[in-house]
């Protein structure tokens, strides 16, 4: 019995998410606001320029990267959460149990740290020079 239960078993439980439930933010909506260019076929990077006018470019870990990609200005914080938890189940990944943490940990760098996103009561569109990727020609 013991191996039809593990064959039949629910592997991919959704934990139960606490932290985002009392999270400030979660009902904010988050966009770029930095431009980017892809370096590669993995990687963006940020281009900005210093208050010396020299430019900068800053590239991201895989996470950072991916978040920073998906803020259009259109999902909510706590929203977001649910789009990860379907990316895991869809790939059929565990579900890490901290993801809501680790999830705001990311997108709190990316506003404060890198300044490349912003928190919005409401949707907003995009800037045009932050939705697309510069051309590298």
């Amino acid at each position: 019995m013991g191996i039809f239960n593990k064959l039949f078993s629910k592997t991919n439980v959704t934990p139960e998410f606490d932290f985002i439930k009392s999270y400030k933010y979660r009902d904010k909506y988050f966009s770029r606001t930095k431009q980017w260019t892809w370096l590669n076929p993995e990687q963006i990077s940020l281009i900005e320029k210093d208050e010396n006018g020299k430019i900068k470019m800053t590239t991201m870990e895989y996470w950072s990267q991916e978040m920073f990609l998906d803020a259009d200005g259109q999902v909510t914080i706590s929203d977001y959460l649910n789009v990860l938890i379907k990316q895991f189940k869809d790939s059929k990944m565990k579900i890490p149990k901290d993801l809501d943490e680790f999830m705001t940990e990311k997108l709190w760098s990316l506003k404060t740290d890198l300044h490349a996103i912003e928190f919005t009561d409401s949707p907003n569109m995009l800037q045009p020079e932050f939705k697309n990727p510069i051309n590298k020609n």
